[in-house]
Order: C-alpha cells, then structure tokens, then sequence
C-alpha cells in the first residue's frame, strides 16, 4: 500500500478543471478532496442537482505500490461521471418521466455537439 502524492493531488485537480471547462459543466461548483476510498482510485460525490456542488476525491492511499497511477485518465473518468450524472439521477426517480430522460440524454448530446463536434470535425476536414 503507498499514499498518493500532493503532487498526484494537484495533476488530479488540474485535470479535472481542464476537463470540466472543456465539457461545458462551469455551471458546477468543484470541489476536490484527497481522501480514504474504500474500492477506488478516484470518485465524485454530487451534493444535488440543485446546488451544483460536485466534490472530486482522490485516493489517499492506494493498494499495489507496483500500481501505475493514470491519474489523468481518473480525472477524465470522474468528469464523464458528472456529464452523464442527470442521466443516472433520472433513472433514480420515483416518477420519471419518459421526457426527462429524452431531455437530460439530449443536454449531454448537444454539449457533445457543441465542444467535441468542432474539433473532431476540423480534424477530419476534407482539405
């Protein structure tokens, strides 16, 4: 077992808000913790749809030493966990409704369209 570095923590940090405004989620407020998690590397803790609070943990500690931290890949991961957190709050209503899933799946999409779409497509522009 090995602690993770305050090094690790701050790339953690810089990737996450790297990814964050590069997916359009500035409408949340982000917060990072260097924590113990139990079964992971890396998780998000959303403090409601209506506050816009998401904290991002790293973990303290780490199981194998021999471990190869991609603590870049984590932070994109936890990203992706917020981009697609209305989807599974939706899924967790008592009362959802067909429409709320259809709206929430199309928020993702259109942000999609609007950050990823533009450079994919420059990239594969006829020239």
């Amino acid at each position: 077992m090995r602690e993770t570095t305050k090094e690790e923590f701050e790339l953690f940090k810089s990737e996450c808000l790297k990814w964050i405004k590069l997916f359009g989620l500035v409408d949340w407020r982000a917060v990072f913790a260097h924590e113990k998690l139990d079964d992971s590397f890396a998780a998000i803790r959303i403090k409601g749809l209506e506050d816009r609070i998401v904290i991002f943990i790293l973990a303290l500690e780490i199981y194998n030493e021999e471990e190869s931290l991609d603590i870049r890949m984590y932070a994109f991961h936890e990203v992706m966990e917020l981009l697609l957190h209305p989807l599974d709050y939706i899924g967790t209503c008592r009362y959802a409704q067909p429409e709320e899933f259809d709206a929430a799946r199309h928020a993702i999409i259109r942000t999609l369209e609007n950050v990823v779409y533009p450079v994919l497509a420059m990239d594969h522009a006829v020239r």
